[in-house]
C-alpha cells in the first residue's frame, strides 16, 4: 500500500523542484536588471519606475520560491519517512 504511494509522491516531488529551479532562474534573471541607484532627478522618474516594477516582481517570485522550495523539501521528508516506515514494516 505505502509502496505504491512513493512513486506518485516521487513524481510530483520532481515536478515541485523542477518549478522551482525554474523560479530561482528566473528570479535570477529578473534581478539582474535590479540596480542600487538612488534616483533624485525628475527626469529619471521613468527609471524609478521601471525599478519599482523590477523590484516588484523580484518580491513576487521570491515568494513563490519560498512557497516551492519548502514544499520539495516537505515532499521528500515524506517520501524518506514512508520509505522508511514501509521498510520496518516489511521486516
Amino acid at each position: 500500500m505505502i509502496g505504491s504511494l512513493i512513486r506518485p509522491l516521487l513524481i510530483v516531488w520532481g515536478v515541485v523542484t523542477v518549478a522551482f529551479a525554474v523560479v530561482l532562474a528566473w528570479k535570477s534573471v529578473v534581478g539582474a536588471r535590479e540596480t542600487d541607484v538612488v534616483i533624485a532627478d525628475p527626469v529619471e522618474d521613468r527609471q524609478a519606475q521601471e525599478q519599482k516594477l523590477v523590484i516588484s516582481r523580484m518580491e513576487s517570485l521570491l515568494a513563490w520560491a519560498k512557497g516551492l522550495g519548502i514544499a520539495s523539501l516537505a515532499l521528500i521528508l515524506l517520501i524518506g519517512g514512508l520509505s522508511i516506515y514501509s521498510s520496518l514494516m516489511a521486516s
